[in-house]
């Protein structure tokens, strides 16, 4: 036990001087926590609010989902939360300001623009999800991990 809290106290650390007071003004080594930056977007029936495309039910399936970047274009990253079943979402990740164009199917694209902000500190930058958008309509601002982008068709 004694080892793996050793062990512990040197990953943390990352030797000694991350770990000794900062009287000298000296940054430590890595900064403590990192935000994961990302878009959380449900598309549902706008009569219904039945998801159209990550339920068992479903009318349509993931495969019929594109996403482009304004940066990137194909080349995103995009994974399914499927934590609740009641409330799946496609959790498309982004490490800068962009717009996402989502097309399910043949149904009409809608533009989802996410806005980054990047505070400067004394050791380290910081970036966050300052304001989300649906077609140019608010979604959040600020924004936190937990806010879902719901498209309705």
């Amino acid at each position: 036990m004694k080892t793996k809290h050793l062990l512990l106290l040197l990953l943390a650390c990352s030797g000694w001087s991350a770990c000794k007071k900062n009287t000298d003004n000296q940054c430590p080594v890595f900064p403590v926590a990192l935000q994961l930056l990302s878009a959380n977007v449900r598309i549902v029936d706008k009569t219904t609010g039945a998801d159209l495309f990550l339920s068992p039910t479903s009318p349509y399936k993931f495969s019929d989902l594109s996403v482009t970047s304004s940066l990137t274009g194909n080349n995103i990253s995009m994974v399914v939360d499927s934590a609740q079943k009641d409330k799946r979402f496609v959790v498309i990740l982004g490490h800068e300001t962009q717009d996402f164009i989502l097309k399910l199917a043949a149904l009409p694209a809608d533009t989802v623009h996410m806005e980054v902000s990047v505070t400067q500190g004394k050791c380290y930058s910081s970036s966050k999800v300052s304001a989300i958008t649906l077609n140019r309509k608010a979604v959040c601002a600020p924004c936190n991990f937990n806010n879902i982008v719901t498209i309705s068709k």
